[in-house]
């Protein structure tokens, strides 16, 4: 048997060399593989980098407050008079009844009525004739639909209040008004009107 086709491998056994190098193959070839096959668990790709500009979301922050209401429409009637007597008596001074007339002129000439009739009727009750004439004036009427068509009180019993509060205070205009007041209520009790009936006797 040639030697060159056989290759000792111990005392007895003997490997040709052909198998020796086909196994040498099948090796080379099994650790190829092995280091060719990619590996099952995958790289975290790297984080895309922000686009220049773009807004950051906080999640954390709490959402918009929504828009303030308008502060002018939120004011309520009577407010304005309210605060301006609050802010006179914040000296722990009772307001001074011309001061409160002069804002409630102020105010009717701006358009704020209730505002206006609030002040009148405090400095009225605080002995000031003029705002007493100007509210029995808005109550008469005859005269409220000309003077003021927006008048709060349509009511003779209130113009005789008033009226009579101005003539306490020293306003002659009041006699006279309060005067022609009561000519008409005695014209509206004798055709029968139960509320003039009323305040005639009131006037007694």
């Amino acid at each position: 048997m040639p030697m060159e086709d056989e290759v000792s491998t111990g005392k007895d056994a003997k490997i040709p060399l052909r198998a020796k190098v086909l196994m040498a193959v099948v090796a080379v070839v099994t650790l190829l593989a092995v280091w060719l096959v990619p590996d099952d668990k995958q790289a975290t790709p790297p984080p895309l980098p922000e686009l220049p500009g773009a807004p950051q979301v906080d999640m954390d922050l709490p959402p918009p407050a929504p828009p303030a209401e308008d502060s002018a429409a939120a004011i309520q009637a009577g407010d304005r008079a309210r605060a301006f007597v609050s802010g006179l008596r914040s000296g722990h001074t009772e307001p001074d009844p011309d001061t409160v007339f002069v804002e409630a002129e102020r105010l009717q000439g701006e358009g704020y009525s209730d505002d206006a009739y609030l002040l009148y009727r405090f400095a009225a009750r605080h002995g000031h004739g003029q705002a007493a004439l100007v509210l029995g004036t808005q109550a008469d009427p005859a005269f409220h639909a000309a003077a003021n068509p927006d008048s709060l009180n349509d009511e003779p019993e209130q113009a005789y209040k008033w009226y009579s509060m101005a003539v306490a205070a020293g306003i002659e205009e009041a006699t006279a008004r309060l005067q022609g007041l009561r000519k008409r209520v005695e014209q509206s009790a004798a055709a029968g009107d139960e509320r003039a009936q009323r305040l005639m006797l009131r006037w007694q």
